[in-house]
Order: structure tokens, then C-alpha cells, then sequence
């Protein structure tokens, strides 16, 4: 009894240190980006913002929430690296019998790099490519009907730096489903088996990131989501590798 009680305040002691360093990254990253959303709001308005569109502030603390949303999104993508290096020790550990995991410093460091040019080409399509037609559409859309385009400013930026984020995570897929698949965490049959689940929450994560907005808008979101993810699917059938269960030696018997 006494070395349960030892061993459940020993995990307790560890998670309550991983729980503050992660706290601590989160806050610094909140507190550094924070100087910076100034000059980031008024970039994005400059580049995003269709032409004879208005941006407006309707509650005497918005911009200043606006900028806390901003620095918290940018904190949070600071942890993330921190959070899946937690997870992946946790499972690693948990599992060191049944899955062969044999990750070097050098799979690390090429895998970091590629984390970080994947994140960049997703923020790099969402900001540069979709996200301008995307605006420009709705905006002609709406001055065809002659309404006049004028925004929240707390929802126009809020749309765009969430868009962007997750467009940047959703281009981390090929490398994270290929990254389970190759260490045996995951097994193929199993990202084909929950598919469809998968395509669902594609939907949720449109429909949070697109609060009130029509169907095509959310399906705007949601399909490019859905294709890269069919995208990640075919890499990983072509260089993943499945996870196989050893069979003892028949001929030993």
C-alpha cells in the first residue's frame, strides 16, 4: 500500500513539473508576443482586408482582448513542441516492451526541421493563398447585394490568425501520421478505419473557426483540411510502415 501511495506521488510530483514548465513557456510566450500584436494587426488588416471593407470595434476593450487572443495563440503554438515531446515519452515509456521505438538525435533534428517547414508552407498557403480569395469572395459576395462590408475588428483578425494556425498544424499531418505509422504507434488500417471520424472533425474544427458563418464557408475550411489529409494518407501508405507483431519460430517448437 504504502509503495502504491509512493510510486502515485512520485507521477504526481513529475507531472506537476512538466505542468509548469509548460505553464512557464506559455506565459513567457504570451508576454514576449504580446509587444508584437500591435504591428501584427495592422499587417494583417493591410494585406487582408478587401477593398472598401471597414473594420470597426464595438466594445471599448476589444482591440486590447484581440491582442491577449493573439499573444495566447502564439504561446500555445510555443508549447506544442513541448506538449508532443511529453506525450511521446509518456507513450514511448508506457509501451518500450510491446512497440520498438529507436528515434536517434539525428531523426530528431532532421524531423524538427521538417516540422518547422511544414508549419511555415501551411501558414504560407493560408495567409498568401487561400485567405485572400477566400475574403475577396465573401466580400464581393456581400457588395453584390449592396451590403456594406464593415467587420468586427475582433472577428476579422480572430478569424485569420486561428485560420492560419491551424492551417499551419494541419501541414504538420504527413509528418506526424508518418512519424506513428514508421515507430509503430499507430498502425495504417487504423487512420482507414477512422476515417470518417476524421472528416467529421474536420467539420467541428471549421465550424469553431467560422463561428456563425454559412455552410460554403465552413466547407471552405473543412475540405482543404480533408484533401491534405488524404494527402498525408498516401504518403504514409507509400513510405509508413505498418506496424508487424513478431511471430515466435515455429521451428523452435
Amino acid at each position: 500500500m504504502s509503495e502504491a501511495i509512493e510510486n502515485l506521488s512520485a507521477i504526481l510530483v513529475t507531472l506537476r513539473n512538466k505542468l509548469l514548465v509548460i505553464a512557464a513557456v506559455l506565459l513567457t510566450g504570451i508576454v514576449v508576443s504580446f509587444q508584437f500584436t500591435g504591428p501584427l494587426i495592422e499587417r494583417m488588416k493591410i494585406d487582408l482586408l478587401p477593398e472598401g471593407a471597414k473594420l470597426v470595434y464595438v466594445s471599448p476593450l476589444e482591440v486590447m482582448m484581440l491582442q491577449l487572443k493573439l499573444s495566447i495563440i502564439i504561446g500555445l503554438l510555443f508549447t506544442l513542441p513541448i506538449i508532443a515531446f511529453y506525450v511521446y515519452r509518456a507513450i514511448s515509456r508506457r509501451y518500450s516492451i510491446k512497440i520498438p521505438v529507436s528515434i536517434g538525435k539525428g531523426q530528431f533534428f532532421f524531423l524538427g526541421i521538417a516540422v518547422v517547414i511544414m508549419f511555415a508552407l501551411g501558414v504560407a498557403y493560408s495567409y498568401f493563398l487561400m485567405l485572400p480569395l477566400f475574403l475577396k469572395f465573401l466580400y464581393i459576395d456581400a457588395e453584390s447585394s449592396g451590403v456594406t462590408a464593415t467587420y468586427s475588428i475582433f472577428k476579422f483578425i480572430s478569424f485569420i490568425a486561428t485560420t492560419t494556425a491551424i492551417f499551419g498544424l494541419v501541414f504538420e499531418l504527413p509528418i506526424v501520421l508518418t512519424f506513428l505509422t514508421r515507430n509503430g504507434f499507430v498502425q495504417y488500417k487504423t487512420l482507414v478505419t477512422y476515417r470518417k471520424h476524421i472528416y467529421v472533425l474536420a467539420m467541428f474544427v471549421a465550424a469553431l473557426v467560422t463561428p456563425g458563418a454559412d455552410v460554403f464557408s465552413q466547407m471552405m475550411v473543412a475540405v482543404p483540411m480533408v484533401i491534405f489529409f488524404e494527402i498525408s494518407m498516401i504518403i504514409v501508405r507509400i513510405i509508413g510502415v505498418k506496424n508487424k507483431v513478431s511471430k515466435p519460430d515455429s521451428s523452435l517448437s
